[in-house]
Parts: structure tokens; sequence; C-alpha cells
């Protein structure tokens, strides 16, 4: 009984630190995207309006006109951040994978066999990021002197 609680209990965290941290960086990456997808395209816009076939006022106020009313920097904001939330979200669950299949298999198993080897395979797997990445020991150590 008590095995299958702290088991469960493992898992469930396993699965949401990885969520949470999903999240974070998908929401990161949406603002992002967001900010970059409204600057490309207004830089787009003011390199479009500063090129005139012939010097005309109408023409100019026509172009502040739909400079200044400018309806589509919301669907490049929204496009933006809707890609980015997903790719970021892609991207936090691609280095989880591994913990999250075996904290979900130990959340799936009734028999202690199967949540055994979910634990097992957990706990390997957070070790190998937490020496792979909090540790740096595989991160290359003469990148200033190149």
């Amino acid at each position: 009984m008590a095995f299958n609680f702290i088991a469960n209990a493992a898992s469930i965290m396993s699965i949401t630190s990885s969520a949470i941290e999903a999240g974070e960086l998908a929401a990161r990456n949406a603002s992002q995207t967001a900010r970059t997808a409204v600057a490309i395209k207004d830089i787009n816009d003011y390199t479009g309006d500063s090129m005139l076939n012939k010097s005309s006022e109408k023409h100019n106020a026509m172009k502040q006109f739909v400079r200044n009313g400018d309806f589509f920097t919301g669907f490049y904001r929204a496009g933006g951040a809707i890609t980015g939330f997903c790719k970021g979200l892609y991207d936090g669950m691609k280095g989880n994978w591994l913990s999250v299949g075996f904290s979900a298999l130990t959340l799936a198993s009734k028999k202690k066999a199967p949540k055994m080897v979910g634990l097992i395979g957990m706990t390997c797997s957070m070790a190998y990021d937490f020496i792979k990445n909090g540790t740096n020991l595989f991160t290359k150590k003469n990148i200033i002197e190149k």
C-alpha cells in the first residue's frame, strides 16, 4: 500500500514538473515569436511605405491611414503566439518524454513489477538529466580558448 502511494506520488510529481517546464518554455517562446512576427510585419510595411512610384500626397495619406489603422497586426501577433506556444511546448516535452513515459507506466500499472520498472526508469532518466544539464560535465570546456 505504501509502495503504491509513493510510486504514484513520484510519478505525479515527475509529470507535473515536466508539464510546468514545458508550459513556461511555451509561454516564453509564444511571447518572443509574437513580438518577432509583429516586428517583421512592421519592417515590411514601413519598407513598402517608403517606396513610392511617384511622389504623391494622396498616396502618402492613404499609406498613413492604413499604417495608423492597421487591422492585421493582431492577426500577426496571435499567429506568432500560437505557433510559438506550440513549438515551445514541443521543445519542452521533447527532452522529458522518457521520464513522462516511465511515470505514465508507473501510474497505469496495478502490479508491483511494472511499477518498479517505471520507477527505476524514471529515476535513471531524471538522474541522467540532472548529470547532463545540472552539472555541465558534458559541456565543452574550451569554448573561450578557440
